[in-house]
C-alpha cells in the first residue's frame, strides 16, 4: 500500500455506508480517481468542507494493488468556490463540466493539461459567473480536443484545402468538416461566425475567450452550442445526465 500527495478537483460525492462517502476526484497526477473517505458524514469529519464539488484541494490517499476504490487520508482545501452556491445556472454548469470529465477521461490516466484547463474553467466561472455559457462552450471543445475527438477546424477533411474566413464549410453525420465542393454542399452549414468563434477557443484562456465573446450574437451561441452537443452525444451514444438548455 503506497501513499499520494496531489492536487485535485472534487467532482462528485456519493453516500456510501452510514457515515463514509465515494468521492471522484481529478487529481493532477493520476486523472481520474476514485476514494472512500470514512467517516467523512460525521459531524466532526476531519476532511470537513475539503470534499465539496469543484473545490482544489491537496489531496492524500493510500492506494493498494488491483483494487478499482483507494483510501482518502487527508483534503486539504487550496481554493473553494462556495460563493457559487448562489448562482443556480453556474452550479449546474459546473457539475455539467464534472459530468464531461468523468464520461471522457480514463480512469488512473494522468493528463496535466486537462488538470489544468479544468482548474482555469472552474476559475473563469467563478470570476466571471454571467458568462458561464462561453464558458461552458469553451469547456466542450478543450474536452473534446483532449480526448482527441475534436475535428480539423483549419481545412478540408477530403481535400486538404485550407479554410479561409468566407469558406463555405459542412460537417456530415460523421462530423467530418468539408469544403463546398468536396461535400457538394451536402451536410449541415457551419457559419463562418460560429468556425471563427470556434477557432479562437483554441488560442484563448477561458478568461479572455469569455470575455471576447461578450458581444456575440444569440444565433451564434446557439450554434456554438448545437454543434458541440451533437458531437458530445454522438460520442456517449446518449444526453449526458446534467445537459444543459442550448442557448
Amino acid at each position: 500500500m503506497g501513499l499520494c500527495d496531489t492536487e485535485a478537483i472534487v467532482l462528485r460525492t456519493f453516500n456510501l455506508a452510514e457515515a463514509d462517502k465515494i468521492v471522484v476526484c481529478l487529481t493532477r497526477e493520476s486523472g481520474v480517481v476514485r476514494a472512500v473517505a470514512r467517516g467523512a458524514r460525521k459531524l466532526k469529519s476531519r476532511f470537513g468542507a475539503g470534499l465539496e464539488p469543484f473545490t482544489l484541494i491537496n489531496l492524500s490517499y493510500y492506494e493498494k494493488e488491483g483494487r478499482e476504490l483507494v483510501s482518502l487520508s487527508q483534503a486539504e482545501i487550496v481554493r473553494s468556490y462556495f460563493k457559487l452556491s448562489r448562482h443556480a445556472e453556474s452550479v449546474a454548469a459546473l457539475s455539467y463540466l464534472c459530468e464531461l470529465v468523468i464520461e471522457f477521461a480514463p480512469p488512473h490516466e494522468p493528463n496535466e493539461k486537462l488538470f489544468r484547463m479544468v482548474s482555469a474553467c472552474i476559475e473563469a466561472i467563478s470570476v466571471a459567473p454571467e458568462e458561464w455559457q462561453s464558458l461552458v462552450r469553451y469547456f466542450e471543445v478543450w474536452m473534446l480536443r483532449l480526448s482527441g475527438f475534436w475535428p480539423d477546424l483549419r481545412a478540408c477533411a477530403d481535400c486538404g484545402k485550407g479554410f479561409c474566413a468566407d469558406s463555405r464549410i459542412y460537417f456530415n453525420a460523421e462530423f467530418k468538416l468539408r469544403c463546398k465542393a468536396c461535400s457538394q454542399s451536402q451536410g449541415t452549414l457551419l457559419s463562418s461566425e460560429t468556425h471563427a468563434q470556434l477557432r479562437a477557443m483554441q488560442r484563448l484562456s477561458p478568461q479572455d475567450f469569455a470575455q471576447a465573446s461578450r458581444q456575440v450574437a444569440q444565433p451564434v451561441r446557439a450554434e456554438m452550442a448545437q454543434v458541440t452537443q451533437r458531437l458530445i452525444e454522438r460520442i456517449l451514444e446518449r444526453t449526458p445526465r446534467a445537459q444543459l438548455s442550448i442557448n
